[in-house]
């Protein structure tokens, strides 16, 4: 029997983005690269760096189940890809914070021992998170120069909130990573490649910079 669409609703708008500076509960997953920790890390195109492939889920409010990506950079071989590195860490520090409830101001041992991870930690970490909106920016053709058109605006992870903060609040955490199951295993070496090899599965075999040898 045929189903009579005129009385199904209409799908949810994700066109819109997530109005900027709105504060939401957060599940961070990181897309495993094949490289790095726990092969946990994407390398560049270039090779010349590695970052954390973050997908953001909001687990709360008006915008449940709405999703945002971004890549934390962690290793890199220029000054400003390091510099970018340094800032990473310190927002991975802040991510902390907030999942964990971590005291700024505490020195005892039980609170300073909360800041210790693995980047596995970070896969599927919840957190109290402040959401961007980042401009578009000038699309290039391959000769470098500019198209005349942009990339549209997009969403991001302005900030972790941490407990010094009014926003926060506690949150709950998954059961803990299982260190790498499926996901990690999908993204690993084929048999005829080197165990130690940092080469991503399905990828040309590039020349690793000295800090990833």
């Amino acid at each position: 029997m045929p189903f009579d669409y005129s009385q199904a609703g209409d799908p949810r708008d994700f066109s819109e983005l997530i109005p900027d500076g709105t504060i939401a509960t957060v599940q961070m997953r990181i897309r495993p690269g094949g490289v790095g920790e726990d092969g946990l890390l994407k390398r560049t195109s270039k090779g010349d760096a590695e970052m954390l492939d973050c997908e953001f889920v909001v687990v709360d409010g008006a915008h449940i189940k709405r999703k945002f990506w971004g890549g934390l950079v962690l290793e890199g071989t220029t000054p400003g890809q390091k510099e970018m590195a340094e800032a990473n860490r310190g927002r991975l520090k802040k991510i902390l914070e907030s999942a964990r409830g971590i005291k700024k101001n505490d020195t005892s041992p039980e609170n300073l021992a909360k800041y210790k991870a693995d980047l596995k930690d970070f896969d599927n970490i919840v957190f109290i998170a402040r959401i961007g909106v980042e401009k578009g920016g000038p699309k290039k053709g391959s000769d470098g120069k500019p198209t005349g058109e942009f990339y549209a605006d997009k969403n991001v992870l302005a900030a972790a909130i941490g407990p010094e903060q009014k926003d926060w609040h506690p949150v709950e955490q998954p059961v803990p990573f299982n260190g790498g199951g499926a996901a990690a295993a999908a993204f690993a070496p084929a048999s005829s490649t080197p165990a130690d090899s940092t080469t991503p599965a399905g990828s040309a075999p590039i020349s690793p910079p000295k800090w990833a040898s």
